[in-house]
Formats: structure tokens, sequence, C-alpha cells
């Protein structure tokens, strides 16, 4: 049902349509679905993905984006109130000594704010496959929620507040989080780590401060990373090369879960979307060809490579993999010399590959002819 929904997301927000009014309809012959038509995935089976007053097709995506929403919903559940991935203290749930149990409420409540962020994810990726566009309604709903629930829910929630005290008696009070003693110590909430540790007095674990501020540095982070490569890369390059879509659907995500896993999540992305860019290459069977965009009637060519789908899939991969890449690079998230020095380094390297593309792409002048 979510994956139906969806669904009307993704075909009426790119054309700036009402995604209440009308009812769901054929785009051929503009008569309403039936209700048993209109069940998620047995209805598309039923009609054999076409109308049936006019016959006309209807696009896979309907069909998988139903099947790909259930199936992530099943595997988040699975991963996370299951198998409790992050390994959470207060998310232990045994199914299998009493199968017939109800999870406990701070794992629904879990569940349903990352299967909300899932869903914004999906959305934003089928959307910019086909239009090259991420809808701004789409990221900026999430923001909301995801800052909205991280107050309420602030780290280390669910664990005890005193759980996101790191134990390591034999530290003084207030180490640094980047020693190698408190690696891996960290315990994990709905937002996986504090914006910074250990936390400030103004805004101690588990209170709606640190919530309302690792939501909102999250976001900032996440949107403000990509306008800064955004910036430094075209700077070189010449000419622009990503999208501000691409910074707000970072910016869900910090807020979501923070601004480590939003900055990790955009370097991820980008091995993610060539990756997908490859595969898909691959297996096109015919020259992609340039189409007029919905949105101002811009042409659009086929072969440019929408970042969305790798940076969400980045997001996801970042988020899930925290297990390990949290331990990995606690001791630069924690180290305000070491970032200073990465973003340095960062723009230094973008600035650069941005001139060298630049160069290479610029056409030699053609050799005089004398007459």
């Amino acid at each position: 049902m979510v994956g139906s929904f969806l669904n009307v997301l993704i075909a009426r927000l790119p054309l700036e349509k009402s995604i209440i009014w009308p009812s769901s309809r054929c785009f051929s012959c503009y008569q309403p679905i039936r209700l048993r038509d209109n069940i998620p995935i047995i209805g598309y089976l039923r009609l054999r993905g076409k109308c049936r007053n006019c016959g006309a097709t209807f696009s896979a995506r309907y069909l998988w984006i139903e099947v790909g929403t259930g199936v992530a919903f099943l595997a988040l559940f699975a991963l996370e109130v299951l198998a409790n991935w992050q390994s959470i203290p207060a998310m232990k749930f045994d199914v299998l000594s009493a199968p017939s149990a109800i999870p406990p409420k701070q794992c629904i409540f879990l569940f349903c704010y990352h299967a909300f962020l899932l869903s914004c994810l999906i959305a934003a990726a089928a959307i910019d496959v086909e239009h090259r566009i991420i809808p701004p309604m789409i990221p900026y709903v999430g923001l909301v929620v995801g800052i909205v629930g991280g107050a309420l829910m602030p780290w280390p929630w669910p664990n005890p507040t005193a759980m996101g005290i790191v134990n390591a008696p034999e530290l003084p009070p207030g180490s640094p989080w980047s020693l190698s003693e408190f690696w891996g110590k960290i315990p994990v909430g709905v937002q996986m780590w504090p914006f910074y540790g250990p936390t400030f007095e103004f805004a101690p674990p588990g209170t709606i401060r640190l919530g309302l501020l690792n939501g909102i540095i999250g976001a900032l982070a996440g949107s403000l990373v990509v306008r800064l490569v955004k910036g430094l890369f075209e700077l070189g390059f010449g000419r622009e090369a990503m999208g501000l879509g691409d910074a707000d659907l970072l910016m869900m995500a910090g807020a979501f879960l923070g601004w480590q896993i939003a900055v990790l999540s955009l370097f991820l992305g980008a091995g993610a979307a060539l990756v997908l860019k490859i595969l898909t290459t691959i297996f096109m069977r015919s020259p992609a060809e340039p189409t007029t965009s919905p949105v101002g009637g811009e042409p659009m060519n086929r072969r440019e490579l929408p970042f969305g789908p790798g940076l969400a899939l980045g997001v996801v991969l970042t988020w899930f993999g925290w297990p390990w890449i949290g331990p990995g690079t606690q001791y630069i998230f924690f180290d305000g010399t070491i970032v200073a020095l990465c973003v340095i380094v960062m723009c230094v390297v973008i600035l650069a590959a941005g001139l060298l593309l630049r160069r290479s792409d610029t056409p030699e002048p053609a050799p005089a002819v004398k007459a």
C-alpha cells in the first residue's frame, strides 16, 4: 500500500499535479481505475498491465515500486527489529523464544521512523531516474519528519540515558571520543551518533535540545557538503554538473541519521552511481536518445548520470554498514583538527578534478589551412 502511494508521488509530483485529487485513473482515457483494480500488485497482475477500458499499457514501474517497497520494508523490519543489526541494547527482541509476541513499542517507533526515510529515498530515486529532478516536496517533508522525530527520540534513545556516556572508567571525564579506547563503544540510537562527543552540558544525552541539534546539524551538513562539492567542481569544470535536488536529498538523510552518515553517504553514493551507470549501459539494448523534460520543456539527455539513485543507495549502504564503518571513522568525526584537514584536502582534490576534466574535455583547435 505504501508502494502504491509512492507511485502516485512519482507520477504526479514532477508534473506539479495534486497527489490527492483526482483519484487514480488512466492517463490515456482518463477513466477512473476501479477499486478492485487498484489493489497493489494484484490489480496490476489481474489487468496484465493494461487499462480495462482503453487497453493502454501501464508502466511496469508501478508493479516494481510496489514489490520493491514491500521487500524493502520487510528487510528493514528483519534487520532492525528481528536481528537488531545495529546492536542497540534496548532493542533486544527474541522472536524465536516467543514467535507470537508483539515487538516492544520502541522497536515499532524506530521501524516506522526509518521506514519513512526509506520511502522518501525510493520515491526520490525513482523520479530522478525518469525525470532527472528531485521534487522539493519529498526531501522537505522528510526534513521536518526527521528533525521532529529526532527531537522526540533523542540520542541515545531507545537506550537509557546512562548508556549515552561511554563506559571507559580508565579515562577521565571529558576525554575526546577520538581516542582508540572509545572506538566501538558509542551506543547507537535512532540517530546513530550525537553531533559531537563528549556531549556538551547545554545538550546532554536524552534531551530534546540534543535531538534538535543532531537533526539540524545533520541536515545542514548534508546540504552543505553537496553544495560545496558542486560549487568547487563546477568552478573547475566550467559548467553545471550537479543539481540542488541532490543536496536536498542528503539534507533529509542527515536529519534522520546524523551528519556523519550524511557526509560519508555522498562519497559512497558517487561510487554507487557509477556502478549503476555501468550496469545500465551494459544492459541497455538501444542507445539512449535525448528527450524533453516535463518540467520546463528543456531537452534532457538520457546519457546523463542521475545521481539521486546512487545517493539513495549510498545512504542505505552507509546506514546499514555503520557497525563496521562507524568504529573505523570514529577518530575522524570526533577530532576537530582532523575534520578540518579532511575538508581542506577534499576541496583541493575536487577543484583539481574539475580542472583536469575541463582540460581533457576542451577540443583542440583545428589546424590552420593556407589558401
